[in-house]
């Protein structure tokens, strides 16, 4: 199977055209479209055109736009009495060191689908593949109040369009939140934090935000954060915010996640090693579909550099604890090594491989499936699988071909760990085989899964980005379900101030 043969560009192009005109009679077969459909179609257009609009005027050019909004660096402009374009929303005076300051962020992303989850959809799904246009803005506010105090709070606000299946708990939709509301108290080496808030450790393999789903992640509890010499401490307890899809419905509270997270760097901060112990309480999860309480210790280790030309990334993590009246006993590993083979065009080259465990065997007194607690998903967001009962190889590719632009080809080759176990999806959830079809078979074979990720940085505030990948089915999808070729495309623009 070739690439070239699998994704004809022009043809998928075309079928992704024919797509969106179909879903438009289908939602509207007299020819006229709702009132409330117009209206989010229209401020949906104008959003864009705003974007495309605003993307020339950049804030100050050593301010930094942080992943997380509220590690936002524009201090630079706080003694600056004249300021122009979007850095007259940044350190607005409250009197004598009192400040506020006002950013957001707008982001539009196309979506094609052909053979959501190889063709196995529930009966509530009027089709297997989907056309969607999917909305997101958030806006926030940061209060400074002299040395030691800040406040900050975010709004979000994210739809999905043009797509009639039903949306995607927790990822799709969330009409409007308060995504972040926390409250802070800062010494020199020392950050006490409260309330509302996104968290993400390491190389969000843990503990993540979820930047690439259209609702980010949060959390609900206590951070407190330290910082020492050439390394930091995180103490944590808190809840996953759970994202509801209406008008400040969200829920928090039901699980609870505590532990701490360190960093410590050697060489100049060449070489680095994160450390971290983390225990897990929830009734929300089930395994093999079987509901319970799991009460679940991850202990874990990474180690990484930052070298000129060859460069690594280890991490292991081990699990313990108890579910029902199960033993915990599961793992993950992962190794990447990479060198910079273009130096002129940062080319790099690439190969990595991670294993999780899967139960072993569903008769004993153990379960080794291994839990991705609040990881980002390890596949993107074509891919219907997480990383849980998973072993995959894949070699990489990243280069800057012209000034701004990024592209990242890869390919993974995956397979099941444990027969005896099946595979869940990004959220840990149990998507395949189905209940009923528990045990059925021995085979192991996912896929390959081709991956293309381009990344125009265009300004600080504005960015492009093309994604396409495709996955050809292994045996096991096919006898446990359709077993249908994936392909995905998107399109995004992101504008943030």
């Amino acid at each position: 199977m070739q690439i070239s043969a699998a994704m004809p560009g022009l043809r998928l192009f075309r079928r992704f055209q024919s797509s969106l005109n179909q879903n438009q009679i289908n939602n509207d077969p007299s020819g006229r479209l709702n009132h409330n459909f117009m209206k989010k179609g229209n401020r949906i257009l104008l959003s864009i055109l705003l974007m495309f609009f605003a993307g020339g005027i950049s804030a100050s050019a050593q301010s930094k736009i942080a992943l997380v909004r509220y590690d936002d660096d524009f201090t630079i402009l706080k003694g600056d009495t004249v300021k122009s374009g979007l850095d007259q929303l940044k350190y607005i005076a409250l009197g004598r060191n009192n400040f506020i300051s006002f950013g957001g962020e707008l982001r539009e992303q196309f979506q094609w689908y052909d053979n959501i989850n190889f063709g196995d959809v529930p009966p509530t799904f009027s089709s297997t593949d989907a056309t969607q246009l999917m909305h997101r803005f958030m806006g926030h506010a940061n209060v400074e109040l002299g040395n030691h105090w800040r406040f900050f709070f975010q709004l979000n606000n994210t739809l999905r369009l043009f797509n009639d299946n039903p949306v995607v708990a927790e990822i799709d939709e969330n009409r409007l939140s308060l995504h972040q509301a926390f409250a802070e108290y800062k010494l020199t080496n020392w950050n006490f934090r409260l309330g509302h808030q996104e968290m993400y450790y390491g190389n969000h393999r843990l503990i993540t935000f979820r930047d690439g789903p259209n609702t980010r992640q949060a959390f609900d509890g206590l951070v407190v954060k330290t910082k020492f010499k050439n390394g930091s401490l995180d103490f944590f307890a808190v809840s996953k915010v759970i994202s509801k899809q209406y008008a400040f419905d969200d829920e928090s509270m039901h699980d609870g996640l505590i532990g701490i997270y360190g960093t410590q760097y050697f060489s100049n901060q060449k070489v680095g090693v994160d450390y971290f112990l983390v225990n897990f309480q929830s009734h929300a999860r089930q395994y093999n579909y079987q509901p319970g309480f799991e009460n679940r210790e991850t202990c874990g280790i990474r180690l990484f550099s930052n070298l000129k030309t060859a460069n690594f990334e280890l991490e292991g993590a081990y699990q313990t604890g108890r579910f029902n009246d199960l033993t915990i006993d599961a793992y993950s590993i992962m190794a990447d090594v990479n060198v910079t083979v273009l130096p002129e065009v940062k080319g790099i080259m690439g190969f990595a491989a991670t294993i999780a465990s899967g139960d072993k065997d569903n008769t004993d007194d153990k379960l080794n499936t291994y839990n991705l607690l609040y990881a980002k998903p390890a596949y993107g967001l074509a891919a219907p699988i997480g990383a849980t009962n998973v072993l995959s190889l894949y070699p990489y590719f990243r280069i800057n071909p012209v000034k701004k632009l990024n592209i990242l080809a890869e390919v993974f080759f995956l397979s099941r760990n444990s027969s005896q176990d099946g595979t869940y999806s990004p959220g840990m959830t149990q998507n395949r085989p189905r209940p009923n079809g528990l045990y059925n078979t021995d085979k192991k074979s996912l896929g390959e899964f081709y991956v293309l990720e381009t990344n125009y940085q265009h300004n600080k505030n504005l960015s492009f980005a093309f994604d396409a990948s495709y996955f050809n089915p292994g045996s096991y999808p096919k006898a446990t379900g359709n077993g249908k070729n994936i392909t995905y495309l998107s399109f995004k623009s992101t504008f943030k101030f």
